[in-house]
Formats: C-alpha cells, sequence, structure tokens
C-alpha cells in the first residue's frame, strides 16, 4: 500500500507539472507575440497587435511624435513615435500677460497656464468725445486697468511724457514710443519739444521737361549732386537723392551715367530730408539703434486710441508711419486727434516718431 501511494503522489506530481509547464509555455508564446510586435532597431517591425502598437496607431491618428531616429537613437518606428511624443513640449513664446484673461494655455513646458490679459470692457466715457471739442475732465485711459508706464531699462530717446513724467510705454501693445526727431545741420536727433518735419522717402521730385534718364545717372545744378532714383523715358517727373537743394528752376546736367545730357526743370520738391542725405523717414528711425523703428498706421492708430494723447508729450501733430497707401504716398496719423490720411511721399512732410 506504502508503494503505490508513492506511486500516486508521483503521478499527482507530474501532472501539476505538464500543467505549470504549459502554462508557462503559453506565456512565453503570448510575451514572444508581444514583443515580436514591438520589435526596434533594425529589426522589421511585425505590424502584430499589441499594447505598443496601439499606442503607436493613436499617436499616428494625432500625429503627434515623429518615426525618425531622434537624440536616443533609432529604435524603430513604434519607439521612435512613442518617445518623441512622450518627451515634445510646446516651444511658444506667449506669457499670461498676452493671454486673454481665464483662458487657459501652455507656453514653453506642460504645465498649464492661466492669462491676465484684460479683457475688453466697455467705456463709459471715451477718450476723445464723439461730440466736437476735447474731453473737460477726463485724463485717464478708458479702461483704468491699463495705465501708461515707463519703459525699463530706459533708452536714449524714450519720451518723457513731459515734465519729466517719462511715460512713454502703451501697456496694450508693449511699444515704447520715442520723441520727435529733429535735426541740427546734418545731426539727427531726438528732441523733446519741437522736432524738424520730414518727408516720408526723402527724394527731390523735380518737374521737368519731356525727359530720359537711367537710374543711378548722376546730374548736377548750384553745385549739387542729384542721383536719379528711377529710369525715366520721355517723363515729365524725375526723382532724385540729393546731397543739397538745388536752384529754383535751370538745368540739371548729366555727370555720369545714361541719360539726357541736360535736363530742364521748372520746380522741385522734397527739401526736407536734404541735410541728413535724403535718407528716409524709416531709416531716420532704425539708424537711431536699440531697436527704433518707424511705426505702423495700425500702431499709430491704436496709440490714439489707448490714451497717446494724455501720455506722449505733445500728441497734437500728425506722424509719417510706414504703411503704404501707393508707390507715391503713404499713410500719416494724429497722436491727438486720430486723424489718418495719405499724401504724397516726396512732397507731404510729417513728424516722425519712432517705436520699440
Amino acid at each position: 500500500m506504502f508503494k503505490k501511494s508513492k506511486v500516486k503522489k508521483r503521478v499527482v506530481l507530474f501532472s501539476s507539472l505538464a500543467v505549470l509547464l504549459a502554462a508557462t509555455v503559453v506565456s512565453v508564446l503570448n510575451y514572444v507575440h508581444f514583443v515580436s510586435a514591438e520589435q526596434s532597431g533594425f529589426s522589421p517591425d511585425s505590424g502584430e497587435t499589441s499594447p505598443l502598437k496601439a499606442v503607436y496607431d493613436s499617436l499616428t491618428s494625432l500625429s503627434h511624435g515623429s518615426t525618425a531616429a531622434g537624440s536616443w537613437g533609432d529604435w524603430g518606428a513604434y519607439w521612435n513615435r512613442t518617445r518623441s511624443a512622450g518627451e515634445w513640449v510646446p516651444t511658444d513664446a506667449a506669457a499670461v500677460t498676452d493671454v486673454k484673461n481665464g483662458i487657459t494655455f501652455h507656453s514653453t513646458s506642460r504645465t498649464q497656464l492661466t492669462g491676465t490679459y484684460p479683457n475688453p470692457t466697455s467705456c463709459s466715457t471715451q477718450q476723445y468725445h464723439d461730440s466736437f471739442g476735447l474731453p473737460v475732465t477726463q485724463t485717464t485711459n478708458c479702461t483704468n486697468t491699463l495705465t501708461w508706464t515707463t519703459a525699463s531699462p530706459a533708452v536714449t530717446g524714450d519720451d518723457t511724457g513731459g515734465a519729466g513724467a517719462n511715460i512713454n510705454k502703451d501697456p496694450r501693445t508693449g511699444l515704447i514710443w520715442s520723441q520727435y526727431l529733429g535735426h541740427t545741420g546734418a545731426t539727427v536727433n531726438f528732441v523733446a519739444t519741437g522736432g524738424s518735419t520730414w518727408n516720408w522717402d526723402g527724394t527731390y521730385g523735380f518737374t521737368v521737361t519731356s525727359a530720359n534718364a537711367t537710374a543711378g545717372a548722376t546730374y548736377t545744378n548750384n553745385g549739387q549732386t542729384f542721383t536719379v532714383v528711377a529710369t525715366i523715358a520721355a517723363s515729365t517727373s524725375l526723382s532724385t537723392t540729393g546731397t543739397g537743394s538745388p536752384a529754383a528752376s535751370g538745368t540739371l546736367t548729366k555727370a555720369t551715367g545714361t541719360g539726357d545730357a541736360t535736363i530742364t526743370f521748372s520746380a522741385f520738391s522734397g527739401t526736407n530730408n536734404v541735410a541728413v542725405g535724403s535718407k528716409t523717414a524709416a531709416l531716420l528711425c532704425s539708424e537711431r539703434g536699440n531697436g527704433w523703428r518707424l511705426p505702423a498706421q495700425k500702431e499709430l492708430d491704436q496709440a490714439y486710441i489707448d490714451g497717446s494723447n494724455f501720455n506722449l508729450t505733445n500728441p497734437a501733430n500728425s506722424f509719417w508711419s510706414v504703411t503704404e497707401a501707393s508707390p507715391t504716398t503713404a499713410w500719416s496719423v494724429n497722436l491727438s486727434s486720430g486723424n489718418t490720411i495719405t499724401n504724397n511721399k516726396a512732397t507731404y512732410s510729417y513728424y516722425v516718431r519712432c517705436v520699440r
């Protein structure tokens, strides 16, 4: 009886081992099945269904990640896409002050941020009333939570706001406004008051007889040299740059280049920029350095809306914008009234303020 019991126990033991071995084989086969769908490197992807394949398909449908090799090397399409999607972070430069108040977003990390830019609000009173005349008592912005501030760090040319108030930064646009541009002789400078008026393009416009001249040709008159800006053929208008003023009328004599030997002119326009080398209004700003540039028409318009009349020194003038209306005309804006019009670049002159 004892021997038979031992035999039975051995049979049961072997049976249990067989069941365990079978289960192990199934597990190994399942593992191999999954692993074979998750091959990497130069091994081909099997395309078999697996958790990784499911993740890969989902990321592909969302256009997240890339199958290209990365800093980790080449792990195959499935792993490359999975890792690159997992490590991606936004690269936007928006700050909370740029995004509408209460709106959530991500900037340069996966941390959720909430915008603080003030929401638009209705105005109980306007900066400049719709009826005729200046406001009598209101001297602040319509949206009182947005007040003009002092730029920091300050640079040469920042508007001082009058009487040393030094208010020059529009909080809604972030633009910093300069003083007027003026010149003493050939030297351009920022001035707290006054300033010079300028032509937009810095060229001379001669009224001539039916003349021919090629761009780059030079002509002389009154001891000054004038360079042809654009080729003309049997034209009555000649555009040039110059180093000084010509006579009121007379003859332009060719010095170099191709064109008529002499060109008779009856009048000329555009003298404001001559003393500084006939530079354009845009160039007058950019040459001041520190990121100064000629503002666009809409930037001037927005400055008026945001309260330039109450914050900038002597805003009651029209200023050139960099915005062109046609090949011969550009926009100007009055920072006190908001009036905006177009005029000829060479024959009209306005003041210049720069922004940064």
